[in-house]
């Protein structure tokens, strides 16, 4: 039987193979096991794949850092395994993965094409420093991979969102594009972290988000004018205790989000929907199977019934002593703003963390006394603090804790900056 040129596998979020012309599989950021950014994520429905079902795969792309694209936990493959990453800026993925052992890391730069097999990947660094807020540093992380075989190519952008102009060069450089994966969520901690929402502006917060997330889409492939789109990444709920914060998330099905665009879309772009297994031919044009829609009321009960018995790892370790917890917070606060110094990153918010009762300034300069002014633009977080030792020791991560739900967060004016959320990225010793 005649092989496609190139095929699509999707397996869950971010995570897929795609198979060449000649049988060459790439496997795509393999998150597989429940439980990343500090226990909460999840999938749903529970995946039938394991590790074991993927180490086949001649080579692993790994978009970026974040554990739904990363999985230290279980990232176990040969050493010599080919590894697919950007070769970019500070470059921590690389530095993680070196530390780790790997050995045969295909180092791709911006725009850069390498052949690998029979395919010609072409690696991207983050399309903007942020879509749609003002940053002066902004993302630092994330990448897109272009695979071209046997006439047909593959944009996997995943969380390196693409702005209008960039689909409009994409479109006159590597145009055409058969299959665009673009991320259509906004994961994170907001709105569903942040308290001073009530419940009703929490909802409205989680709907606008989305829409506009929807309509960004909908420019980026009247510009581009893939073949076909495939909703993707960010797709998870959460977890443990912190379920209760899944109707507030900015995030929706791919379900919910194909609809949508269907209606709205005026370009000739095919949603194609997936689930985990499915194989979508590119040159075919179809899926091996016939979809099968969401069933919202079961997720809804196996979120409730299995996912919120998860406990954390933080959960199982003893409280920390507050009086050494107060001062290490003090050394990674001051280490936090001279490396904020260093890369220019500043912001118009003071940061607040409670301790136990405690409010402790820890940007843009430290104080161990700190009495609410409403005046000021501040952003107090208070999370469990014996995550708060781990992010101290390097053993979790404010980041990872934050898109994780776990911190909780009460902004005034409620105005986002990202070089704020990135400067909170290097608190801890």
């Amino acid at each position: 039987m005649k092989r496609s040129p190139l095929s699509f596998k999707f397996i869950a979020n971010a995570c897929g193979v795609f198979t060449g012309c000649e049988g060459t599989s790439i496997l795509s950021d393999p998150w597989l096991v429940d439980g990343v950014f500090e226990g909460s994520w999840c999938h749903f429905e529970k995946l039938k794949t394991t590790l074991n079902d993927v180490k086949s795969a001649n080579a692993v792309y790994i978009s970026h850092l974040h554990p739904d694209h990363f999985d230290e936990r279980h990232f176990d493959f040969e050493k010599d395994k080919p590894l697919i990453l950007l070769d970019h800026g500070q470059n921590f993925l690389i530095k993680k993965l070196e530390v780790l052992g790997y050995k045969n890391l295909i180092k791709i730069k911006d725009g850069q094409t390498v052949k690998f097999n029979e395919f010609h990947l072409t690696m991207f660094a983050p399309f903007a420093k942020h879509n749609f807020h003002n940053a002066a540093v902004g993302n630092l992380l994330d990448s897109a991979l272009l695979l071209e075989c046997g006439g047909y190519k593959a944009l996997n952008a995943n969380d390196n969102t693409l702005t209008i102009d960039i689909a409009k060069i994409f479109k006159e450089k590597y145009g055409p594009i058969t299959f665009a994966m673009l991320n259509y969520n906004a994961a994170g901690p907001y709105p569903s972290c942040f308290e001073n929402l009530t419940e009703v502006e929490k909802i409205s917060e989680h709907n606008r988000i989305l829409l506009r997330n929807y309509e960004h889409i909908i420019q980026i492939i009247s510009e581009m004018k893939p073949s076909y789109l495939l909703p993707f990444a960010g797709a998870y709920v959460l977890g443990g205790y912190l379920h209760v914060k899944n109707k507030y998330l900015g995030t929706a099905t791919w379900d919910e989000c194909a609809d949508w665009i269907r209606q709205h879309q005026n370009a000739e772009t095919q949603v194609v929907l997936l689930r985990e297994g499915d194989i979508f031919d590119l040159e075919k044009g179809s899926s091996d199977k016939r979809y099968e829609p969401i069933n919202k009321l079961e997720m809804d009960k196996y979120v409730k019934t299995e996912l919120s018995k998860l406990k954390y790892p933080y959960q199982s370790e003893e409280m920390p002593e507050i009086k050494q917890l107060i001062s290490d917070v003090e050394s990674a606060s001051i280490k936090m703003i001279e490396r904020c110094r260093r890369l220019s990153i500043k912001s118009t918010f003071k940061v607040i963390i409670n301790i136990d009762g405690n409010l402790l300034q820890i940007f843009p300069f430290f104080s161990r006394k700190y009495s609410r002014d409403i005046s000021e633009r501040i952003l107090e977080c208070s999370l469990d603090l014996r995550l708060l030792r781990r992010i101290l020791d390097r053993r979790s991560h404010w980041n990872n804790a934050g898109i994780g739900g776990h911190i909780n967060y009460y902004r005034s004016p409620n105005q986002y900056e990202p070089d704020l959320t990135l400067a909170l990225q290097f608190f801890h010793l």
